[in-house]
């Protein structure tokens, strides 16, 4: 009985002691958080671009194809403090939400064309710039057809803002701050006039990326710098005629040699739906060396490669087949672009400064 006893005693002690420990235990890892949540917290917004500087921040260098280091085409444009995106990829603005970019201070979004890779988180967009404290509907400039997708997503996502305003309430979050504003702007010849605001001029560009008519690039020009983005082309002289003298061109690449030994390795395996997609789509895009020739007839400074197709998953190995052939076309001047890279464009100067956020 007395053994019964004592056992019993040294299991409520047990007991009572893992409780205890384990109390303190969650208390240490409340503790942790609150720690590791104070210091997240308490990092700096990034300054991607001071007053009277130009700046270009890749927040999506992919294509539609699966790619754990890259989100899809996004291109951040800084012209002093505010903030234009060029295309919306899926994954796009979780990048720039990580990078604590002031996401209030985006006063446009311009797209290049319809495609789902270039447009699919245009409403995560529309929500995280409102939530940030943006004041204004946002204006999203883009070819004839922007109405059509602008309407889409208001509609998509205006019980989600119902909900929020009503959580929230009308003096936090507006309603009638959130939706998108569509701009289209009609082209008759190579080039439009897109927006000319606050010393920024952009001007749209014909890309040929047929069937997809119309399609677009931008080019931005403020404080005397310029940069110049493709969207999704096949190459094309009048486009490198209308970014002539860019400082940066943010070009798209896709190697056809590593495409096709994709649609072929799919079509052995019994994929032919996905064969056929990888053997369609080289017409309509630019080769790395390509976009190397079109940056040079451009006299561009430098060439940023970007909308990277196929994946490249076993680097340096397939970086170095996706690149083949373009130093011997443009021996300097180009980079491989990758999510997070920034270069930045300080004002009246030829200084380009090629770094990165994280």
């Amino acid at each position: 009985m007395k053994r019964i006893a004592l056992g019993a005693l040294v299991l409520v002690a047990t007991l009572f002691a893992g409780t205890c420990i384990a109390t303190q235990f969650v208390s240490v890892d409340l503790w942790l958080y609150r720690l590791a949540a104070a210091r997240m917290i308490a990092r700096p917004q990034p300054q991607l671009a001071k007053s009277g500087e130009l700046s270009v921040l890749l927040c999506g260098t992919g294509s539609p194809l699966p790619d754990p280091r890259r989100a899809g085409a996004c291109t951040l444009i800084a012209a002093g403090d505010k903030l234009y995106v060029v295309d919306s990829g899926l994954g796009s603005t979780k990048n720039l939400l990580m990078w604590r970019v002031p996401l209030e201070k985006v006063a446009g979004v311009f797209l290049t064309h319809f495609h789902s890779d270039h447009i699919a988180e245009l409403g995560e967009l529309r929500l995280q710039t409102w939530v940030a404290g943006r004041k204004t509907p946002l204006k999203v400039y883009g070819p004839p057809g922007v109405e059509d997708v602008v309407a889409g997503f208001n509609r998509a996502y205006s019980h989600d803002a119902d909900y929020r305003t009503a959580h929230h309430g009308e003096t936090f979050i507006p309603r009638e701050d959130v939706d998108l504003v569509a701009v289209p702007i009609p082209m008759s010849g190579a080039t439009a006039p897109a927006l000319n605001a606050d010393g920024l001029k952009v001007t749209a560009i014909r890309v040929h990326h047929d069937p997809v008519r119309p399609a677009y690039g931008y080019r931005f020009d403020f404080a005397r710098r310029s940069v110049t983005v493709s969207g999704d082309t096949a190459s094309y002289e009048p486009f490198a005629l209308a970014a002539r003298g860019s400082d940066v061109l943010v070009h798209e690449a896709q190697s056809n040699v590593l495409v096709g030994i994709l649609g072929d390795v799919l079509s052995a395996a019994g994929r032919p739906r996905q064969a056929k997609i990888m053997h369609d789509i080289p017409d309509y895009h630019t080769t790395p060396v390509d976009a190397a020739r079109i940056a040079n007839d451009a006299h561009a400074t430098l060439l940023v490669l970007t909308h990277i197709n196929p994946p490249l998953p076993f680097a340096p190995v397939a970086e170095h087949a996706f690149l083949a052939g373009v130093s011997n076309v443009r021996p300097d001047g180009w980079i491989l672009g990758r999510d997070g890279t920034l270069i930045r464009l300080p004002g009246h100067s030829i200084a380009i400064e090629k770094t990165e956020v994280d």
